[in-house]
């Protein structure tokens, strides 16, 4: 029987043997592109060919990059006991925050998520009592505040931009979410509850790994689906264009809110993407 060290290590060459064909491949593509030639259509033809092979190779070393933040997060993940996703700096028992919680999403217009979020939590982590949960309403155009975070002590409510994928958009670029995806690759928004989980430091720098606790969203780990920051996510990018702009599939914010709202909602706390069906 191998032993996990030694799968770990077949793993391991396996990726680098992907790596150095990849490579390889990406090597004779930019020699047979760059092949001499006099004839003007000719080099813009091989011009086009090296921007496609620079495309790709790009592609690539993201998805490499991905992959690696991906895994480095699993292993910390698996290091944190399910105790420690238990929050407990809200209100003690449920029947203090039920009612805190659903007065302030009925003045949000969220009242139907939010029972949703309750339930779930009733069901799988009874014990836990986070101070802040989240709700992103895709009901509302992306030039509009729709993540809204609920203080269930301070009993506040503060809502921020927030990013849709670009998959999320379909034939349309006109700031409303309409597609949802759980598949990798679709680079769109997946509907559903999460558990917001560690973080980490990132090529978005600081962020939020999520777990998807339902079937439109149980991929989200692997897709590498985090809250993080970008720059086209601002009020001046909204006034600007009209909305805000687009990510691979996270819910990306401001990068002035970023920070608070991670810590907030980190280790525990519930995160719901809805849309009204």
């Amino acid at each position: 029987m191998a032993t996990p060290h030694r799968k770990e290590a077949t793993r391991r060459g396996a990726a680098r043997a992907s790596r150095v064909v990849r490579d390889e491949t990406v090597e004779k593509q930019i020699a047979d592109a760059v092949q001499p030639t006099n004839d003007k259509n000719g080099l813009q033809e091989v011009l086009t060919k090296i921007q496609a092979v620079l495309e790709a190779t790009r592609e690539s070393v993201l998805e490499l990059v991905r992959s690696r933040e991906a895994s480095a997060a699993d292993v910390q993940m698996r290091s944190i006991p399910d105790a420690g996703f238990l929050p407990r700096e809200g209100l003690r028992r449920q029947w203090e925050d039920e009612p805190v919680l659903l007065r302030l999403a009925q003045e949000t217009g969220l009242e139907i998520p939010m029972q949703r979020l309750i339930a779930l939590r009733n069901e799988r982590y009874p014990a836990s009592h986070p101070q802040y949960w989240g709700i992103v309403n895709f009901d509302l155009h992306s030039s509009k505040p729709r993540m809204f975070v609920f203080d269930a002590v301070t009993k506040q409510v503060e809502s921020y931009l927030c990013a849709h994928g670009r998959g999320s958009e379909g034939q349309t670029d006109d700031g409303i979410a309409d597609v949802f995806s759980n598949v990798e690759g679709s680079k769109a928004s997946s509907l559903g509850i999460y558990r917001c989980a560690e973080t980490y430091q990132g090529s978005n720098g600081y962020s939020l790994k999520l777990d998807g606790l339902q079937e439109t969203n149980d991929r989200a780990r692997s897709r590498a689906i985090v809250v993080h920051g970008a720059d086209y996510v601002s009020e001046w990018f909204a006034e600007r264009y009209g909305r805000i702009g687009r990510s691979e599939g996270c819910p990306v914010m401001d990068r002035q809110v970023v920070r608070t709202v991670i810590d907030q909602l980190k280790l525990g706390s519930l995160l719901m993407h809805w849309k009204t069906p």
